[in-house]
């Protein structure tokens, strides 16, 4: 699974899905973040259409925001990309907050013996 993150620098969420001028995309392999590449947003376009924005993308499962319009949201849901909100700023506490979330949801429906 891959989940991307608007960021400015990598280290913090951009307040708005748009404009960044980047995702840092991460992949996620049992619970744990096995691979992290920044992909530069160059044309500062909003990923609304089949552009070279949705194609940074078109790859991913999940994006996390803070802000996102709901057009944006929308076209991401259309190509069955799942939009989490969060409120907090720093990406390393979402991907742990996100991966606690997983496993805890993980956890609730596997049945022991």
């Amino acid at each position: 699974m891959k989940i991307a993150i608007p960021t400015e620098d990598g280290f913090t969420i951009n307040q708005h899905f748009t404009p960044a001028k980047g995702f840092l995309v991460s992949t996620i392999q049992f619970g744990e973040v096995v691979e992290q590449e920044m992909r530069w947003n160059l044309n500062n376009e909003i990923p609304t259409s089949e552009d070279e924005s949705y194609k940074t993308l078109v790859d991913c499962d999940k994006v996390i925001v803070r802000e996102i319009e709901f057009n944006q949201s929308n076209f991401l849901q259309l190509h069955k990309i799942d939009v989490i909100k969060t409120e907090e700023t720093i990406v390393t506490k979402v991907l742990m907050q996100y991966l606690q979330t997983v496993m805890q949801k993980e956890s609730d429906t596997c049945c022991c013996p």
